[in-house]
């Protein structure tokens, strides 16, 4: 189910789609302050009205992701979670993960995936409680 949002000025739009009680947000345009603030109003207001248990932020249609764009989406991802959804970013690439970690970008409790696929297992496994804790 694609949910449409309602058009905004010229801000391009994130599309969103509900999948298997996840909300999955593909990234593949420039990520400009106001983009991701748009982003972030929409995901939260599809989060409260379809009660997914899930985000999916599926960011392999990005070939750059700076600190600050990367943090906007780590808030993002804790304000999800705030309401009650798990969340996983999907699909960074190697260069991205790399200057990421090189710029010492805030990473920590930052649930990530390799691909689509695999995002959807960990978050069924996060609602199931199978990975809150990494056990030792």
């Amino acid at each position: 189910m694609v949910l449409d949002a309602p058009v905004s000025g010229d801000v391009p739009r994130v599309p969103l789609q509900l999948s298997r009680k996840c909300l999955v947000a593909s990234l593949q345009i420039d990520l400009t302050e106001e983009v991701l603030d748009q982003f972030r109003t929409d995901l939260l207001e599809a989060l409260q009205a379809t009660e997914a248990v899930g985000v999916i932020i599926e960011v392999s249609g990005l070939d750059v992701i700076d600190v600050e764009e990367f943090d906007a989406l780590r808030k993002t991802m804790v304000m999800v979670q705030l309401m009650g959804a798990k969340t996983v970013i999907a699909g960074l690439r190697p260069g991205v993960v790399s200057s990421l970690v090189q710029l010492d970008a805030a990473t920590d409790e930052v649930d990530a995936a390799m691909n689509l696929d695999d995002a959807f297992e960990r978050i069924e496994a996060l609602v199931a409680g199978d990975g809150d804790e990494v056990e030792e």
